[in-house]
């Protein structure tokens, strides 16, 4: 064995070792960074390309990510006994991406971002209802005044930021329903790449129809954007797919908030995008009330296990 292959021999020996949610922390951070750098070429394209057009480009050319697990694993990969929470994941999945292009086209990365970042609210409300978590009064008032965020930021009387900004919330609501699918399928034995590869093959083809109705033929330097834009979009999803795989999805979603710092810098120094204070109002209260919410679900998770310790 080749001092390299040893070397990577005990690299993956130790990285395995590591306790589940470090490493779903660790791919929640990659993925956070790469969301923005898409971001950021969705902006770069924005008025050019058309908003269904560029979420093909997203969904389609992300999948080049998928090839070397379906290369190894054939139609193996295609494998699962959770089928309908595939199509369920890749129909949320595509509308969410649609939502989001059109809304960071239409408005600052870092508002897009803040707005989006209620899906973890979101994800509150549909983890009750569909993988069984017990969520007390003080949870839930913590995502009303969340969802009071959003009201700051909505500017009466911009009707073209209120659409983007509803947009953004759709999104939200979108991806939280793709993440709830993500934990139903990795739970339940699935590789995480397999949830990818199916994500990846049913968005292209939701995203498909609508672009063509609105097609328009790039030139070269955007087609470079849409490439560099698609191939991050599928280490993104992957990275996410990995994190909920690795980590519990309450533990792991707090570290997406990284996007916020990136999204300020790519909108300040890219596009010429100031915060504003309704955006630092909103995003206080927003991140405020999901830090809560993440402190109440770790004190109620310390009390569960000194619960059964103690019997």
């Amino acid at each position: 064995m080749s001092v390299t292959a040893t070397f990577q021999s005990l690299l993956d020996r130790y990285w395995r070792r590591l306790p589940g949610n470090f490493r779903g922390c660790f791919w929640m951070l990659l993925a956070a960074l790469s969301f923005i750098i898409v971001q950021s070429f969705t902006k770069a394209l924005g008025g050019k390309i058309p908003s269904a057009e560029i979420a093909f480009f997203r969904c389609a050319i992300g999948s080049v990510a998928i090839m070397p697990f379906l290369i190894s694993r054939g139609f193996g990969a295609f494998h699962t006994p959770n089928l309908p929470f595939h199509l369920l994941r890749g129909l949320f999945g595509a509308a969410a991406v649609f939502l989001m292009v059109f809304a960071i086209v239409h408005m600052p990365i870092a508002d897009a971002t803040v707005i989006g970042f209620t899906r973890m609210l979101f994800l509150i409300v549909l983890a009750v209802l569909f993988l069984g978590e017990k969520v007390r009064w003080r949870r839930w008032a913590a995502t009303a005044i969340g969802f009071g965020g959003v009201v700051l930021m909505l500017r009466p009387g911009d009707g073209a930021f209120q659409l983007a900004a509803l947009s953004a919330l759709g999104a939200a609501l979108c991806f939280a329903s793709a993440h709830t699918c993500i934990k139903m399928c990795t739970t339940r034995k699935d590789h995480p790449m397999t949830v990818q590869t199916y994500y990846a093959v049913i968005s292209t083809i939701l995203t498909f129809v609508p672009a063509m109705l609105v097609w328009i033929t790039p030139n070269l330097e955007q087609v470079l954007l849409l490439l560099a834009m698609g191939v991050m979009s599928g280490v993104a999803q992957t990275c996410t797919a990995y994190a909920y795989g690795a980590g519990e999805a309450t533990f792991v979603s707090p570290f997406d908030y990284s996007r916020l710092i990136w999204a300020a810098l790519a909108g300040w120094f890219l596009f010429a995008e100031p915060l504003g204070f309704t955006t630092l109002a909103g995003a206080a209260v927003i991140i405020g009330s999901n830090a809560y919410i993440a402190r109440r679900q770790a004190m109620e998770n310390r009390a569960a296990k000194a619960a059964v310790t103690g019997s």
